[in-house]
């Protein structure tokens, strides 16, 4: 019977936990916010590690990727969804800490390389304030993920990818140069 007991208990916390989230659509284009590359104006080519997260929180607090159903964070390649370089439409995602239909806080985060951890170069967005939609989780079958669309703030946004410089590609040759000059003598 104790078992019993332990399992109920267990199963109306697990229920409680997975009440209403507030989630939003996980696209650029209805805000019409393309993402370019090294600010060239050129769309941020898609197969080429350009990666975007969108963020989020409770207004005045801390952001974290928002996550799929499952608790995972969504990390979008540029392209993603089938939409072509510089925009991304994947479907929706849940706001981590907000209940649903609440306001929260957001941030594009975009990075170039395997992972954020190991970027080569970051870019954030400005963070902005919107309404959020609803997610009921605990419904049997659980309702579709679904939400309004991202009121991305600016009407381009881009990444910054870093170029070297030709000053730093002189200094190296020179430095490989100096390097083959010494292993002759």
């Amino acid at each position: 019977m104790k078992k019993l007991a332990l399992l109920a208990a267990v199963t109306m916390v697990s229920l409680s936990v997975l009440a209403d989230k507030a989630t939003v659509s996980l696209n650029n284009f209805d805000a019409n916010v393309p993402i370019y590359y090294l600010k060239s104006g050129t769309l941020a080519p898609t197969g080429q590690n350009i990666f975007v997260q969108v963020w989020g929180g409770p207004v005045g607090g801390t952001l974290n990727p928002l996550v799929d159903s499952a608790g995972a964070a969504i990390t979008i390649a540029m392209g993603a969804g089938g939409s072509g370089a510089g925009w991304f439409d994947v479907g929706a995602g849940v706001v981590p800490g907000v209940a649903d239909n609440a306001q929260a806080t957001f941030q594009l985060v975009a990075w170039h390389g395997a992972s954020l951890a190991t970027a080569d170069s970051t870019a954030k967005s400005p963070t902005w304030n919107q309404a959020t939609g609803s997610w009921n989780s605990a419904a049997v079958p659980p309702a579709p993920l679904g939400g309004p669309a991202l009121n991305i703030p600016g009407g381009t946004w881009n990444t910054i990818v870093p170029v070297p410089e030709p000053s730093t590609i002189l200094l190296s040759l020179l430095g490989a140069a100096a390097l083959l000059i010494r292993r002759r003598k």
